[in-house]
């Protein structure tokens, strides 16, 4: 991992506004925030760290983040599909 003071000895100390932009944006500061969960949410967050062994914190950053690029793949034009096996159909997924 690149620290600001290493990148500026490296650079002669001159980043141009875009470069200060992208590294801005590359490290999103975290954020700490309250969620309600429904039952089934909690539910399925227990099952999730009995799988894993992973803490509430871990599941729920791993799950939004999952979350967010299974979106982006199903948005028009593209689409998820899913398998349940190696020897079963593709089926289309549709998220509501």
């Amino acid at each position: 991992m690149t620290n600001s003071r290493a990148v500026s000895d490296t650079s002669g100390g001159s980043l141009d506004a875009g470069e200060r932009a992208h590294r801005t944006e590359a490290v999103p500061q975290p954020e700490r925030v309250t969620v309600n969960l429904t039952g089934k949410a909690v539910q399925a967050l227990q099952r999730l760290q009995e799988m894993t062994g992973y803490n509430k914190t871990d599941c729920i950053n791993r799950a939004l983040i999952i979350a967010g690029e299974v979106e982006g793949m199903s948005r028009d034009p593209g689409a998820v599909y899913w398998r349940e096996s190696p020897d079963s159909d593709l089926m289309l997924v549709r998220f509501v």
